[in-house]
């Protein structure tokens, strides 16, 4: 008998923040034999602390995985495997991932003449969202002269 098709609980939003702890679990119904439970992240198989359990009808795999950055536009799917030539199938998740910059720049020469111009540059890491960068004198916002966003 092949399984129904897997799914994945525990994410409640593909929206999450770097440095979240994911716990997700596939979950299938029914297969016999009951079909076994594999994590992949972007096609590469997932190391580490992800465990399955066999009930009866029901099978689960739970993993843990800590949101990095990198994991922006990752994709995390069960696959259930059976000997059956009509069993098995997949289910994945795409995640979007929010962090901030890791680090945010000033160039230039900090040292001004009175009535002088100064020529400042500010860049930051990369983020997502991509961070709006904003110039302030004295509480006094400055409008930029010239700004690029890559």
């Amino acid at each position: 008998v092949p399984p129904g098709p897997p799914t994945i609980e525990g994410l409640e939003s593909p929206h999450i923040r770097a440095g979240d702890t994911l716990r997700l679990v596939c979950l299938v119904r029914g297969g016999n034999p009951p079909p076994s439970l594999h994590w992949d992240k972007d096609g590469v198989p997932l190391v580490g602390p992800w465990v399955t359990e066999g009930h009866p009808g029901v099978s689960r795999s739970r993993v843990t995985v800590t949101v990095t950055p990198e994991d922006d536009g990752a994709t995390l799917r069960c696959q259930a495997h059976t000997p059956l030539p009509s069993g098995g199938g997949s289910t994945s998740v795409t995640l979007s991932v929010t962090y901030p910059p890791a680090e945010v720049t000033i160039t230039g020469t900090p040292t001004v003449a009175e009535n002088g111009t100064a020529a400042l540059s500010c860049t930051s890491a990369p983020s997502n969202p991509p961070v709006q960068l904003r110039w302030w004198l004295g509480g006094r916002e400055l409008t930029p002269t010239e700004s690029t966003r890559t």
